[in-house]
């Protein structure tokens, strides 16, 4: 059962007491109509003052209400007007934490009412309730802790608490100028009124009953509905939902399949993809193409115009040399079900093993991190130690990650080193990083902008960590809320409100995230649709061979890829006729790289079209440009203030206001 949802178990039951108390004490009509208008009195006082930051007249109204009218009548007045008043504020899963706050107020004020003997004076009523505001904000704080996620701790609570203290001071002397100017004569009002309209008729003759009392004490009387209602609903979360898992959530596996339904369009006729549509194909975005078709139940080899996504990377295999892109193919490889040791006669994990410095690649944190995962998806564990070694000594002290040793965090690096990264102290620090950063629409950002790559780099290491997509909040909403409101009707993902750049790269990264599937992704099953690898009209998984005639005893091409380069009389890979043949016209004959049977109907000079590619001009980076020296000094944070100064600000303007209404009271004789 997890926190959030003891917490509404918990919440539901104290709040189904305290109207199930309420309504058994059976008070007058008399009594109901003015617990009405208290409660009416006390969604005024917070809506009216709203444009002030946390101060509100509701916290007084009801103590004063559970003070006059008893603790029962006192705990109605403040549920009721923490759940009509947010109405108009705005309901969320705050809303049954500030009812109990409330209700718990009117108790105090009875409990007051008996302490005090049902005498109070100015002073005293005003420091009860400035103290009410300080318990009503630690209890808030708690409330921010539980239901938006995130890390339960001391050290976090206690964090919210230094964050909150402005606001606890202004609810407070909001209370206390209140008090201090209204309370008496509130109290007095009050008092009047319920005398007025509480009575009991006097019994005559020896046989009289006993006194039963004043009306806030009479016995109680048989249950009413709205608290027992509370209560069985209570009771049914915990039926229904207390043996719900902890933290995973189901992913947006509908969402994902969309995204990637989309993005199979986008591929280009090398089979390759580009970071925007109609660009030229790279690596790095095939490789990320690869990741989400995978993680949304797509194998990729299923995926074709003239070749598949990993046909593109057989064919443009010599363009892939820097660190980045070899972890990127290691990891794209694992989602068709090949070997990173033997790419085509060349082994990946030897050559990333090859560009490693100290442990990292390039002092560079995102390239490290993918690295990590490239070595694990082949149980290559020292040397996937040896760079999560670096990778955990690179863990800035706010517990995020820049995007080199040294740097200041971001989002996007604490994200991707999220999903490498293990243990769940270093993974606790990064997420409470990540909670301090969030928007309040849910999303990430980095350089101050909120975007759907940095919140979907957030999401997969998120997931990567065993949390859910949703486990992060920030104002009710989720990281998986924002990527939500940035998918379009097709299916694609916008890189941030009204701006598609590099929207294929996006929908990619997006739809792995959305699929709640960490890296590495292994080989979703095949396509079923008689054009697969077996049946020799699609091709083969890679491997050496050769044609004798035209029909093929050996490996081949994975399926759809693009003939190989340097093929003197081969078929074309297919079944049936070849458009490609070579030097031999109709018998094809030498080594070559084919799939299925077939012969050469076309003569040719011994070069095929099909093997001349278009060049790799633009390739997208792995990640983001590392920003000028410039731009990391003007986005530089200033000094974090101290939070005495801060407290010792609000108490000289709590003292002023305070100070201000008490020399009004005496002028006016109040």
């Amino acid at each position: 059962m997890s926190w959030q949802l003891v917490s509404v178990v918990v919440l539901l039951f104290t709040l189904g007491a305290g109207m199930l108390w309420y309504e058994r004490s059976r008070p007058p009509s008399q009594i109901v109509a003015l617990v009405a208008v208290l409660a009416a009195l006390a969604v005024a006082g917070r809506i009216v003052l709203a444009p002030i930051p946390n101060v509100v007249a509701t916290t007084d109204i009801v103590i004063i209400a559970g003070f006059v009218l008893g603790p029962a009548p006192g705990f109605a007045v403040g549920a009721l007007g923490g759940l009509v008043s947010n109405f108009w504020l705005g309901q969320g899963v705050w809303t049954p934490w500030q009812m109990v706050a409330w209700g718990m107020c009117g108790v105090a004020g009875g409990v007051l009412f008996h302490l005090a003997r049902g005498r109070v004076n100015r002073w005293t009523l005003a420091a009860f309730c400035g103290l009410a505001g300080v318990v009503f904000g630690a209890w808030m704080n708690l409330e921010t802790m539980v239901a938006f996620g995130g890390e339960i701790s001391l050290d976090r609570y206690l964090a919210l608490e230094v964050r909150a203290i402005p606001f606890d001071i202004a609810h407070m002397t909001g209370n206390i100028i209140f008090a201090l100017a209204a309370g008496p004569a509130m109290i007095a009002a009050l008092t009047r009124f319920r005398d007025r309209f509480q009575w009991r008729q006097v019994p005559t003759g020896e046989a009289a009953p006993p006194d039963p009392g004043p009306p806030r004490d009479r016995p109680a009387q048989p249950a009413g509905a709205a608290g027992v209602s509370l209560i069985l609903l209570a009771a049914l979360l915990i039926a229904f939902a207390g043996g719900g898992p902890q933290r995973a959530e189901a992913a947006y596996t509908g969402e994902a399949k969309s995204a990637a339904a989309w993005l199979k369009t986008q591929q280009n006729t090398d089979g390759g993809f580009s970071s925007i549509p109609g660009s030229t194909s790279s690596v790095g975005i095939t490789a990320r193409a690869m990741f989400a078709l995978a993680a949304a139940g797509t194998n990729p080899l299923d995926v074709k115009t003239n070749a598949t996504p990993y046909g593109y990377l057989v064919n443009h295999r010599d363009d892939i040399n820097d660190a980045s892109d070899i972890a990127l193919t290691i990891l794209a490889m694992k989602t068709v079900g090949q070997d990173p040791r033997d790419f085509k006669g060349r082994n990946l994990i030897k050559a990333l093993r090859a560009r490693r410095g100290n442990g990292s690649f390039g002092n560079d944190v995102n390239v490290t991190a993918f690295a990590v995962l490239a070595f694990r998806s082949v149980a290559a564990t020292k040397d996937a130690q040896y760079s999560l070694d670096w990778l955990h000594g690179a863990q800035n002290d706010n517990g995020g990650w820049g995007i080199s040793k040294g740097s200041d965090s971001d989002s996007d690096s604490t994200g991707t080193a999220l999903m490498a990264v293990t243990g769940d102290k270093v993974a606790n620090r990064a997420i409470k990083f990540l909670d301090g950063i969030q928007k309040k629409s849910g999303g990430f950002g980095n350089s101050g902008n909120v975007n759907a790559q940095s919140t979907g780099l957030v999401m997969q290491g998120l997931v990567a960590q065993d949390r859910s997509v949703n486990y992060l909040k920030k104002n009710g909403n989720s990281a998986a809320d924002y990527l939500l409101s940035l998918q379009q009707d097709d299916g694609s993902i916008f890189y941030a409100r009204d701006n598609d750049v590099t929207r294929v790269w996006v929908t990619a990264d997006g739809t792995t995230a959305l699929a709640g599937q960490p890296l590495p992704i292994g080989a979703p099953p095949r396509a079923d649709n008689g054009n697969d690898a077996n049946n020799g009209s699609g091709g083969t998984a890679p491997g050496d061979g050769s044609n004798t005639g035209g029909t093929s005893t050996g490996g081949t091409l994975p399926a759809g890829s693009l003939a190989g380069t340097g093929n003197t009389g081969s078929a074309s890979a297919g079944s049936g006729s070849g458009a490609n043949g070579g030097n031999g016209g109709n018998q094809g004959s030498g080594n070559g790289n084919g799939s299925g049977s077939g012969s050469g109907t076309n003569g040719g000079d011994g070069s095929s079209s099909a093997t001349t590619l278009p060049p790799t001009d633009t390739v997208a980076p792995v990640i983001p440009e590392a920003p000028s020296a410039e731009v990391l000094a003007a986005s530089e944070a200033g000094p974090q203030p101290s939070p005495l100064v801060a407290t010792l600000v609000g108490l000289a303007v709590s003292g002023f206001l305070c100070g201000g209404t008490i020399l009004l009271v005496r002028r006016l004789n109040w």
